[in-house]
């Protein structure tokens, strides 16, 4: 095997992240545009090789620097400065990739585990010193430094914080777990009821329950779908989710809810959820029931027809005391029953009757009435008919027509 080919790991520290074309382009060292780009000094942002590169260093009573490209870019956690990775030369190059030991997954630095068992054993060097510590720090030991600097102005800005935990994991998980509380796992026994029967899940969780920061380093926690900032579970067959709602509101509409049910499900909880379809139609398909419950109001504005149509009834149904409004503006009209052409006396739509004017338009019905005086051959008959105080009781009777609950509106 030719020198060039020999492969070499060891543990270091990120001094430097090389996360946008700026950091880049101020590099002005000839070394460092050998080292990066391969002597390419009309290097652009439109080079994609710069992306997550780091520089590194390690001491071993010898400081050693020099630049590592991410392993895997399409798989990358960028890393912080001051943390550990696990370096890896091969071919001349270095590649660096993530090392993670501590107890806490927001800050992944190890300065006390050595890595004598995790590196391959590499030829010792005869003459050169600064091979002689490279190959001693490749053998073991630490490669120096006690965490962040306080030097580390980039190290500085980034907050170091103990309180996230790593999840506790089930026979068989893969956990993808970021800085912040943020994390994936894939399960196949996670919220199992009997805890053995094969139930795929995917639990995705966003800001960790902050019930849990005070917790000892160290603790293992697990996803909590009513704390925890925001959820999505996608769960199967056995999985059973302990979701609770919060809402006050009564069930009465949605009488069949909540319901057990074991099977496919997906849960969605967070302090707000928006929805947008910025192109075309949002659409929700149910084979049974749909319901919306809320505490609050709920509003449909719409540019367009609202259009509702069912096979059965259509209940709109306030508690006492409140009301049900239909509001067409003053230009608008109401239909009740089916819509279409209005016409007079038997036609299939016809204008409705306000119950005031109707009232009025009869009592003076019933007062000219009680006025009629007829002229006879003997002479005018005595003023009114002499059934004029039945015609007053039924005038005293006119507001027995009044709904007591619906109105019109005149206009």
């Amino acid at each position: 095997m030719s020198k060039q080919s020999e492969f070499e790991t060891f543990l270091a520290r990120v001094d430097k992240i090389f996360i946008s074309d700026k950091d880049f382009l101020d590099l002005n060292k000839d070394d460092d545009y050998i080292k990066i780009h391969n002597s390419n000094k009309k290097f652009t942002s439109k080079d994609p090789r710069f992306l997550g590169a780091i520089k590194f260093d390690r001491e071993e009573g010898y400081k050693i620097e020099n630049y590592a490209f991410p392993f895997d870019k399409n798989n990358l956690t960028y890393p912080i400065v001051g943390e550990t990775v696990v370096i890896i030369k091969f071919s001349g190059e270095y590649f660096y990739l993530p090392y993670t030991v501590v107890q806490y997954p927001n800050y992944r630095e190890d300065y006390k585990t050595t890595v004598a068992s995790q590196a391959k054993p590499i030829p010792k060097p005869k003459n050169n010193t600064a091979k002689q510590n490279d190959y001693k720090s490749a053998q073991g030991g630490s490669p120096g430094g006690s965490g962040v600097k306080k030097s580390d102005k980039e190290g500085d800005k980034y907050k170091v914080s103990d309180k996230i935990k790593f999840l506790q994991p089930k026979t068989g998980d893969t956990i993808i777990t970021g800085r912040v509380g943020n994390t994936v796992r894939f399960s196949e026994f996670h919220l199992v009821e009997d805890k053995k029967t094969t139930s795929p899940g995917i639990f995705i969780r966003n800001f960790q329950n902050p019930k849990l920061d005070d917790k000892p380093i160290g603790t293992l926690i697990e996803e909590d779908i009513n704390e925890d900032g925001s959820s999505i579970y996608i769960v199967s067959n056995k999985i059973k989710v302990p979701f609770k709602e919060t809402i006050k509101k009564e069930k009465v509409a949605f009488k069949d809810y909540p319901k057990e049910f074991k099977d496919n499900q997906i849960y969605l909880n967070s302090d707000r959820v928006i929805f947008s379809a910025k192109k075309e139609e949002f659409i929700i398909f149910s084979k049974k029931s749909a319901g919306f419950i809320t505490d609050a109001r709920f509003n449909v504005d719409a540019k367009d027809e609202i259009y509702l149509h069912n096979e059965k009834n259509i209940t709109l149904h306030t508690k006492s005391g409140n009301q049900i409004f239909l509001n067409s503006n003053t230009s608008g009209k109401v239909f009740l029953g089916k819509d279409g052409s209005t016409g007079d006396d038997g036609a299939a739509v016809q204008h409705m009757v306000l119950a005031g004017e109707l009232k009025k338009l009869l009592e003076e019905l019933i007062d000219e009435i009680n006025k009629q005086v007829f002229l006879t051959p003997c002479g005018p008959s005595a003023v009114g008919p002499t059934n004029a105080g039945a015609f007053s009781g039924i005038k005293s009777k006119l507001k027995k027509f009044y709904s007591a609950r619906n109105f019109l509106a005149k206009d």
